[in-house]
Parts: C-alpha cells; sequence; structure tokens
C-alpha cells in the first residue's frame, strides 16, 4: 500500500502530507512525514501507522516550537498543465526532427511517446527488482 495521505490536525500546526508503505524490513506498515525528516509511525495498519505518525509529528512540532525553531510549511497537492519546456543541443533537436518528420508525427507526439516508453520500461524493471510481476493486459 503506497500513498500520500494528509494528517489529522491534532494541534495548532500545518497540515502534513504522510506516505505509508508497507516494509518487508519490518513487517510493519510504515508513515512517513513528508516535511519532518525522520519523523516516522509504525503500526500493524495503515490507520494504525498513520495514529503513530499523528502522534509523532504533535510532539516534533511541540519540541520545535518550544526551541523556537519555525515549523516547515506543509506541502500542498500541485496542479499540472501538463506542459513544460525542455532545452536540448541543438543536435539532439535535429535528430527528433528528423525521426518526426520519418514518422509523420510531431516532434511533441515523438517525445510523449519516447517519455512514456521509457516510463514504462522503469516501472517494469523496478517492480521486477522487487520481484513484482507487472499484470499483463490482453486484447
Amino acid at each position: 500500500m503506497g500513498g500520500i495521505a494528509m494528517t489529522d490536525q491534532k494541534i495548532d500546526r500545518p497540515r502534513y502530507a504522510m506516505r505509508i508503505q508497507w516494509s518487508d524490513e519490518d513487517a510493519t506498515y510504515v508513515a512517513e512525514s513528508l516535511e519532518l525528516d525522520g519523523v516516522a509511525g509504525f503500526g500493524a495498519t495503515p490507520e494504525r501507522a498513520a495514529a503513530e505518525l499523528n502522534d509523532a509529528v504533535d510532539l516534533a512540532t511541540e519540541f520545535m516550537r518550544a526551541q523556537g525553531a519555525p515549523l516547515p510549511p506543509a506541502t500542498t497537492l500541485s496542479t499540472y498543465s501538463g506542459q513544460f519546456r525542455l532545452r536540448v543541443p541543438r543536435s539532439m533537436h535535429r535528430q527528433l526532427s528528423l525521426r518526426a518528420e520519418f514518422e509523420g508525427v510531431s516532434i511533441n507526439t515523438l517525445v510523449l511517446s519516447l517519455l512514456a516508453g521509457s516510463l514504462s520500461t522503469e516501472k517494469h524493471e523496478k517492480h521486477e527488482k522487487h520481484g513484482r510481476t507487472t499484470p499483463s493486459v490482453r486484447g
């Protein structure tokens, strides 16, 4: 189980994000604070790990305040436009242009296809590394 959830706010502190994952090494769920490095909670269920993390975050923020340290801002969910600028060497731009022309597509479509293929391969290799199998799709 992996994911990001917002913590419950028990005291006057930012609503910090958490990541909850199963740990084979610890044989338990681990909930980690994304903003407070090293602050974590453990539990037999994701809910228990989240509750333990909330308690740990409360203690950490209380300690930081007592020391006069500023609390880090909470992570917010990002919105993505689906666009970004990428600078490439002229030689690569030429190669991409020629290949896109050969394939009869725009450079944008070609690069999107190459990125998608690379991410798919990377995900498959990561699953193999951890002994997981990637489900196949049959048409």
